[in-house]
């Protein structure tokens, strides 16, 4: 009997420290946050969404200063012999005329515009002189080439400076050679009523723009020479 219930408190002991083994202790605190892992691959691009509506039209901005868009210019042409009319006389002086018809040249130009012409002469290269000029092309005493404007014409007027009564003669073939540009105006010349044109931004009157060289015109214009 004594051996039975010394049993018995060996396998009660034995019961009462399992029980308290395999009782759960309090949670620990959390560990270390591990290295990141690497990056996945990049899925395909999905389809592209309906265009939405289109926003409202924004205000309308000032306008701009006038620039040379409207501006007109000839290439360089040779001056033919056959072109030139025969000698007439005009308020006593003998001249032979050239004309160039142009549709460019019309009323507005001509009430409003400038318009520019340069000759290139036998000898002289590339070098652009103005109208009107004073030559020595048939006489020692000097010769004057001008130019003459009307509606749908420029006229090249050819006479001699001093011997008025004589016939000038006339020039022609490569290296004589004229150029003309328009540049339309329409811009309040001030007091003297001169006519102006406005380029890039700022007023050139007429005189201002005949004073430039012709390097300094086709500049200002953005044209080749």
């Amino acid at each position: 009997m004594r051996k039975f219930r010394l049993l018995s408190l060996l396998l009660l002991a034995i019961a009462f420290i399992a029980v308290q083994c395999t009782k759960e202790g309090p949670e620990g605190p959390a560990g270390a946050t591990g290295p990141q892992g690497p990056v996945g691959a990049t899925g395909a691009t999905g389809p592209a969404g309906p265009t939405g509506p289109a926003g409202p039209a924004g205000p309308t901005g000032p306008t701009g200063p006038a620039g040379t868009a409207n501006v007109i210019y000839s290439a360089w042409a040779d001056f033919n012999i056959a072109n030139w009319s025969a000698a007439t006389t005009f308020f006593g002086v003998v001249q032979r005329t050239y004309p160039v018809n142009t549709a460019t040249i019309t009323s507005t130009i001509l009430n409003q515009g400038v318009v520019l012409v340069y000759f290139r002469f036998i000898g002289t290269g590339t070098t652009a002189y103005q109208s009107p000029i004073t030559v020595h092309y048939n006489l020692s005493s000097g010769q004057i080439l001008r130019h003459d404007l009307r509606v749908g014409v420029i006229e090249f007027v050819f006479h001699n400076l001093v011997s008025i009564a004589s016939d000038p003669g006339t020039f022609g073939g490569a290296g004589n050679s004229y150029r003309y540009i328009i540049i339309p105006g329409g811009v309040a010349g001030g007091r003297s009523a001169e006519k102006a044109s406005e380029i890039n931004g700022q007023v050139y009157t007429e005189s201002q723009l005949r004073a430039m060289s012709y390097a300094q015109v086709c500049s200002l214009l953005k044209i080749q020479p």
